[in-house]
């Protein structure tokens, strides 16, 4: 999507409700308005989404990214950073939202905006590549669609 209009098309190599998070070492949420919103209303995927909690994995959220972990309940008690429009939203959720261009907690890395971007990837990249938090692991990485 490019904010609400359609956007390019993209091939994907497996949908939600197929994939298996234990063949991943990381996840990244996407950003902008519309994908987290159907994201966030998939029960797939927010199972998905907290198989990485549950197995102390990386996970990576930017922009409206976070809502997926607002309704998977992971964000109580982390400090986090959003889009501004759904700081409420994290805070009644029980996260410690800041206004800063990129915030690490424990292995989640969330960023704000498109403005971010640079940081956010370079960040993310560093908490992927240092895999769980107990252990050293590759990163496996596919395309996933609702």
């Amino acid at each position: 999507m490019h904010h609400a209009d359609k956007g390019d098309k993209f091939d994907v190599d497996l949908v939600v409700a197929d994939a298996r998070p234990e063949e991943f070492d990381a996840l990244m949420i996407p950003g902008g308005l519309l994908n987290p919103d159907a994201l966030h209303s998939n029960e797939d995927a927010l199972e998905f989404a907290r198989h990485f909690f549950r197995e102390s994995k990386p996970v990576a959220a930017i922009c409206h990214g976070p809502q997926v972990l607002i309704s998977a309940n992971l964000v109580r008690g982390r400090k986090m950073t959003s889009w501004p429009a759904i700081q409420a939203d994290m805070r009644n959720a029980g996260a410690r939202w800041v206004d800063e261009e990129i915030v690490v907690d424990n292995g989640l890395v969330t960023s704000r905006k498109p403005d971010d971007i640079p940081a956010f990837n370079k960040k993310m990249i560093e908490e992927f590549c240092e895999g769980q938090h107990e252990t050293t692991a590759g990163v496996s990485s596919a395309v996933v669609e609702t």
